[in-house]
């Protein structure tokens, strides 16, 4: 992974508590591409949802890459739902 490579691993659950912790980990990843690792995941809350959206389009806006990898089951079913899957990408000027 180069360097200027941030990952993040999700937690179990989503919920609107854990929100804080998954904001403050974007913010700190800002800068860098990201991977987001979505292995153990299984709850998706509405807010979380919306910040994952939201840092998708704020990546491809500065030009980085956010990826979401080992995605479950539960993961791609919930932010379909939400009609977020996959998450929203702007397209990189040329």
């Amino acid at each position: 992974m180069p360097a200027d490579t941030a990952t993040i691993a999700l937690p179990p659950a989503l919920t609107f508590e854990a929100c804080e912790d998954l904001f403050a980990a974007l913010k700190q990843a800002q800068g860098n591409d990201l991977i987001i690792d979505g292995s153990n995941f299984s709850r998706l809350g509405g807010l979380a949802a919306q910040i994952l959206a939201t840092a998708s389009v704020a990546w491809a806006a500065s030009g980085r890459s956010l990826t979401l990898v080992n995605e479950t089951d539960a993961l791609r079913q919930g932010l379909e739902l939400l009609a977020l899957w996959p998450l929203p990408q702007q397209e990189r000027a040329l």
